[in-house]
C-alpha cells in the first residue's frame, strides 16, 4: 500500500491546485460546446430581411427584400414603396418595380418632413413612373447597382444632402436625374447615363 504524507508542503500544493485545473478543464469544455463555430456571440441571432411583394410603406428600420416583380400603382400622387424611416436597406435582388407611366406617381419615394436618414437602395429596377426613385428630406442616402428607365425623371433629389449613385443605369427618361438648390453633396461621378432625352442630370428648383 502506498501512502501520501498530507504533511509535506509539497503534497499539500498538489493537493490544492490538482481539483482547480480539473475545473478549468471542465469550464472550457463546456463552453466549446455551447459554441458554434463562428459564433463569438452567444445568444445573439442574425435577423432575416423582410419579404417584399407588393407595394406598402416602410416605417421600421431594418433591411428589406423584394421577392418578386410588382408596382402598378395607378392613382394620382400615388407611390409603390414609401419609405419613412431611417436605417433602411432595400435589396431588389434584380426585380423589377413596373409602374403604368401615371402622372405624379413614384416607384419609390423616400420621404419624412421630420428626415429620414441612412438609406440604401440596391439591385433593383424601377421602371415606367412618373419619378422612379424621389428623395425628400433625405440625407445619407445610396443608390447603387439599380436601373431607373423610361420614366419622367429617372432620380429626384429634393432638399437632400450626402447622396451618393453609383453604378446605376438611368437610361431612356426624359430627365435622368433631377436635383434641387437645396440640396447639398449630391455626388452623381459613378452615375451611368444613356438616351435621356431632354437631359442626364440637371439642377432646379424642386418642389416649392
Amino acid at each position: 500500500m502506498v501512502s501520501i504524507d498530507a504533511s509535506s508542503p509539497g503534497r499539500k500544493f498538489l493537493l490544492i491546485i490538482a481539483p482547480l485545473v480539473l475545473l478549468v478543464a471542465l469550464t472550457v469544455a463546456v463552453d466549446f460546446v455551447e459554441l458554434s463555430p463562428g459564433d463569438d456571440r452567444p445568444g445573439e441571432k442574425s435577423v432575416e430581411p423582410t419579404a417584399l411583394d407588393h407595394c406598402r410603406t416602410i416605417s421600421s428600420p431594418g433591411e428589406y427584400v423584394l421577392t418578386d416583380d410588382f408596382g402598378g400603382a395607378t392613382g394620382l400622387a400615388s407611390s409603390c414603396l414609401v419609405i419613412n424611416s431611417s436605417d433602411i436597406r432595400i435589396n431588389g435582388s434584380g426585380h423589377t418595380l413596373l409602374g403604368r407611366g401615371v402622372t405624379d406617381s413614384t416607384g419609390i419615394v423616400v420621404d419624412n418632413e421630420s428626415g429620414v436618414s441612412n438609406v440604401t437602395i440596391h439591385s433593383v429596377r424601377v421602371e415606367r413612373w412618373n419619378r422612379a426613385i424621389h428623395l425628400r428630406n433625405a440625407s445619407d442616402v445610396t443608390i447603387r447597382n439599380a436601373s431607373t428607365v423610361r420614366s419622367a425623371t429617372g432620380i429626384t433629389v429634393w432638399n437632400g444632402t450626402d447622396v451618393t449613385v453609383k453604378n446605376t443605369w438611368i437610361s431612356r427618361n426624359l430627365f435622368g436625374v433631377v436635383v434641387d438648390n437645396r440640396s447639398e453633396q449630391v455626388n452623381l461621378t459613378a452615375a451611368r447615363y444613356g438616351d435621356n432625352s431632354a437631359a442626364n442630370s440637371t439642377r432646379g428648383t424642386g418642389e416649392v
